[in-house]
């Protein structure tokens, strides 16, 4: 009985030490999770957690095609401020027109439309790149081009001689595109949206009327300070 007694006593102190920091050890050395590592994980996988909820918030949204009904009304009410032609070596590639509620042309001053009928079959991939190249020398950042191509990738068809693509711009974040007078889609930026990717409608409408313009002879002539006889 004696035997049976110690024997017991003997076991209880061993089960008493599986609760004492040597068996969380050894717990980890045979690679058994112990309480510790389990709260570790919890607090790991809640500190991931807060800092994706935290990136997400920070993230703004992106600019947006849309399909969008131009207003007949307001498209008629433009009036031609002035026109200009694109050369390229001894190629006339297209003829632009920019065109303001009153006929005059004010920086800043919305809505604005810009026409440009083509001359030449140019695929969508080339007015693509030539739209780049034009931002990239204008002095905009890359990331924001990339973002900005991504809205028209797909957006603009093909285009053949005679067909006219224009841009209205409402404001300086948002406007739409038409093709041959019909709407192809918007580009609707929302409020929250960065500063950057609020600049969109100015930045295309840059291309043409920026003081910086690779164009500096068409740009004159868009705005009305000279003439063209085209």
């Amino acid at each position: 009985m004696k035997r049976f007694i110690k024997g017991v006593n003997k076991g209880a102190k061993q089960v008493g030490k599986l609760h004492t920091p040597g068996f969380a050890g050894l717990m980890i050395l045979l690679g058994l999770p112990s309480q510790a590592w389990a709260d570790n994980l919890q607090i790991q996988a809640q500190t991931q957690a807060q800092q994706a909820q935290a990136l997400s918030q920070e993230q703004t949204p992106e600019p947006k095609a849309a399909q969008v009904e131009p207003s007949k009304a307001e498209l008629a009410s433009f009036r031609e401020v002035g026109r200009g032609e694109m050369d390229w070596w001894f190629i006339t590639l297209y003829r632009a027109r920019l065109l303001t509620l009153d006929g005059s042309y004010q920086p800043n001053s919305f809505p604005q439309q810009l026409e440009i009928q083509y001359y030449r079959d140019i695929p969508a991939s080339r007015l693509l790149e030539a739209t780049k190249h034009q931002w990239l020398h204008l002095g905009y950042d890359r990331e924001q081009i990339s973002a900005w191509l991504a809205l028209l990738e797909g957006l603009w068809p093909d285009v053949e001689q005679g067909d006219r693509l224009s841009f209205v711009a409402s404001g300086p974040q948002r406007g739409h595109f038409l093709f041959n007078d019909q709407p192809l889609a918007a580009i609707v930026i929302d409020e929250s949206a960065s500063s950057e990717h609020k600049r969109f409608a100015d930045a295309f409408l840059a291309i043409w009327l920026s003081e910086r313009s690779s164009r500096p002879q068409l740009r004159a002539q868009l705005i009305g300070e000279q003439a063209c006889k085209c």
